[in-house]
């Protein structure tokens, strides 16, 4: 039996390190049968309370042929939420949660609970530091604070791709992607891959690549997009509208990417672009082709000069799509476009059903 509590404001490393402790306690070849996970990120109390309904069901039941099961209550925003953590229901089916740790877990079930924060004089937490391990990873509260931190972290990361980066290229990336670990995690990979095998990072590279705060979310907006991720682009673009994005900035940045889409799956139907699913220059390939010239000579840039980065992420995403799924997306972009500035159906369900329609194959 295994329990473990792992929380903090630094969103990132608590969701690291629970599916770190969770695919340790169960591998990811046994979690079809082995892992229930619940989720805690809830907005009511009866969402509340059907969450930890569920969490203690599925706590006091054995695993398939009685065999190791391990429960993940993760995102649990219950203990930070006053209004429903004070509700009587609520707190009863903690207290009964609280109580089925505090006798122990039978030897076969594992329990791991992923939350932003929670109340160390709680009742729940001390329990979960009596009977298992407690994991906490906060940021510092005051912005003085959390930037050294933050540096420290970026710095690490750098060393650990074996990257050197000098104190001004460090302060402009910084600058630019902030004091959220998870964004500070994506964009060292990303200028990292950008480099390639240079090792030394400048600072003209990190103008290049690296994304300003909002523009990180628009651009992790249009990648999922491109990937066919529905869910994520879902995500990202209510989160670009809780930010208070204009829905007409949102409908020119798809444009925009869409254009690049269907760009590109010209290029690959051409046999004019090859893309490995490699990193480094070599996994883009340009052909050698008469038409291919001249067509790029009329361009205002010539993409075969664009670096290797850019050029195969959008070509992979254009391999997504064929070519009338293209075209037909171009057609509701415009509809899309009409329909934001003459009718009165609110942006937010447009864009949400544009990105429906492109992404599924409707």
């Amino acid at each position: 039996m295994a329990v473990k509590l792992i929380h903090g404001t630094d969103e990132y490393l608590v969701s690291y390190n629970a599916r770190k402790a969770v695919n340790t306690l169960c591998p990811e070849t046994e979690q079809t049968l082995c892992l229930e996970t619940v989720n805690g990120d809830v907005k009511t109390i009866d969402e509340a309370v059907a969450a930890l309904k569920t969490c203690i069901g599925a706590v006091r039941t054995v695993g398939l042929f009685g065999g190791q099961k391990t429960v993940w209550f993760c995102d649990v925003s219950i203990f930070k939420d006053a209004v429903i953590g004070k509700n009587e229901t609520v707190k009863e089916l903690l207290g009964r949660l609280t109580d089925d740790i505090k006798k122990g877990l039978p030897d076969s079930q594992n329990l791991i609970i992923s939350a932003p924060g929670v109340d160390r004089r709680s009742a729940f937490y001390k329990t979960c530091e009596a009977a298992g391990a407690v994991e906490a990873y906060d940021l510092p509260e005051q912005d003085y604070k959390k930037k050294p931190v933050i540096r420290e972290r970026a710095q690490t990361l750098f060393t650990q791709a074996k990257c050197r980066i000098g104190e001004g290229a460090l302060d402009l990336f910084l600058e630019k992607v902030g004091t959220d670990t998870r964004q500070l995690v994506m964009e060292v990979e990303k200028l990292t891959l950008y480099i390639g095998d240079r090792k030394e990072i400048t600072t003209e590279d990190v103008r290049a690549i690296t994304s300003s705060t909002a523009e990180a979310v628009a651009w992790d907006f249009t990648d999922a997009l491109g990937e066919r991720k529905l869910k994520e682009a879902l995500r990202i673009l209510r989160q670009l509208f809780f930010q208070g994005e204009a829905p007409i900035g949102i409908m020119f940045a798809v444009e925009k990417h869409y254009q690049k889409l269907m760009q590109f799956r010209a290029y690959l139907d051409q046999n004019w672009l090859r893309v490995s699913s490699g990193f480094g220059a070599s996994s883009v390939q340009w052909s050698s082709d008469p038409e291919m010239d001249k067509m790029f000579a009329q361009l205002p840039s010539d993409p075969r000069e664009t670096h290797w980065f850019p050029t195969s992420k959008v070509a992979q995403q254009a391999g997504n799509y064929s070519a009338d799924e293209l075209l037909r997306g171009q057609k509701r972009l415009l509809k899309t476009h009409e329909q934001l500035v003459s009718s009165g159906v609110p942006p937010e369900l447009i864009l949400e059903m544009l990105v429906i329609k492109l992404i599924g194959k409707v």
